[in-house]
Parts: structure tokens; sequence; C-alpha cells
């Protein structure tokens, strides 16, 4: 059924939408940055369906919203050794890492390719959400591909309510920075995109005197 209301967030409001997820429905939910629009990871039909509802283009790949929990990360990618650390020293927040998928993992949500960004929002919605289901959330802003990306509940509703079967209203996202976005599936690390953590922050953590920085916010 649409949804075009939004439920407060509650253990029970959480335990309803990790139903509606694991049922294959989609959910609507607030990042640290934006509202997203998620889908359980480990069901290939609903990922479909977060695909066609945004009017996405196959060829790019979803986000993994992701626990620190690292015996489920570990089941869909192939954690580096500095993406360890970095998981570690920065905990959930707004940066993301690219690194190799898991080995026999596939999932629409790859779009193809051989890498996954998983992101660690820490949000404690998400995070109940992601705990309850016992996944990552394969995610993309809750928009229609290429509108404006939602920072209240009731935009992502009124842009992606239809194609829903849940949503929680934690308030208006704060509006920041970026995520910084580190590319941990080669050897040495990159910064794709320096963003609300800044590139000498991730090269201390890594140990390196410098980093490459690909691309800068408003850059």
């Amino acid at each position: 059924m649409p949804v075009t209301t939004a439920e407060p967030p509650s253990p029970k409001a959480i335990e309803r939408t990790v139903e509606q997820l694991r049922n294959g429905g989609l959910a609507l939910l607030a990042t640290d940055t934006v509202y997203g629009i998620v889908a359980d990871i480990r069901r290939d039909d609903a990922v479909d369906a977060l695909y066609a509802a945004k009017g996405k283009r196959r060829r790019e790949p979803l986000q993994l919203l992701c626990s620190t929990n690292l015996e489920v990360l570990n089941a869909y990618a192939e954690l580096t050794q500095a993406a360890g650390t970095l998981i570690d020293a920065l905990g959930p927040g707004p940066w993301t890492i690219i690194t190799t998928a898991a080995q026999g993992w596939t999932s629409p949500a790859l779009a193809g390719g051989v890498t996954a960004g998983l992101r660690l929002p820490p949000t404690p919605t998400i995070q109940a959400v992601i705990a309850g289901l016992g996944a990552p959330l394969a995610a993309s802003s809750a928009n229609r591909h290429g509108e404006r990306s939602p920072t209240t509940c009731a935009q992502a509703v009124a842009s992606l309510g239809r194609f829903c079967a849940a949503a929680i209203d934690d308030g208006p996202t704060p509006e920041g920075v970026d995520s910084t976005v580190v590319d941990c599936s080669r050897t040495p690390p990159r910064v794709l995109r320096e963003g609300a953590i800044p590139a000498a922050t991730i090269a201390t953590h890594l140990g390196l005197e410098g980093i490459e920085v690909v691309r800068r916010v408003g850059v």
C-alpha cells in the first residue's frame, strides 16, 4: 500500500519497517545528509523496484548502508586492511568506503561492477533498522533521478511515497558538506571526493604522508 504519511520514530515503527523490507517493500528513512529510499540488499526484486521508483539508470550502482558489524560487512565486501582501519578510526559518519564486493556475491545494486560503496550513517533509526534486518540496505536519495535530494520526510513522501511500504519521519536532515569518498579497492587508497572529512585526516589514520585527491566538493 503506498505511503501517504510517515510514522515518528519508535520501536514499533522500526519493527514494521523491518518487516516490510523483509517482504520486499521499499522504505523512506533519514540519513545524516538527506532522506533515502532503501531496500533489503538480499532482495533482488526490491533492489530492482528501487531503481524503477527512482527512474535511475541500472548502470549506476547503489550505496550500501551498513552497521560496523564486521561479520556482516564481510559477507558483502572484501575489507582491506585500510578499509578496516578507517572503520575502526572513524566509525559511522559522513564518509563512504569503496571496496571490492565479496567474492561470490552479486546484486543489481552493483550495476554489473565489482566494487561496493559502503556508507555507515550514524542516524539511530537507520542503524536500528539495519540491526533488525541483519543486513545492509541498498539505498539512494529519495527523489526521482535528476531531482533535488529531499531533506524532509514530507518531500521524500511526495516524491516517492507511492512506491514505498513504510516511512519514518526523523525531522529535517542537517544540510552540510557532502560525504568524503575513499577508494580502498586499490593500493594505495585515494580520496575520490574530499568532503566533510578532510583528506589529511584520512591520510593520518592510514599512516600515510599524503593521499591522492581526485575531486574536492565544489571543485
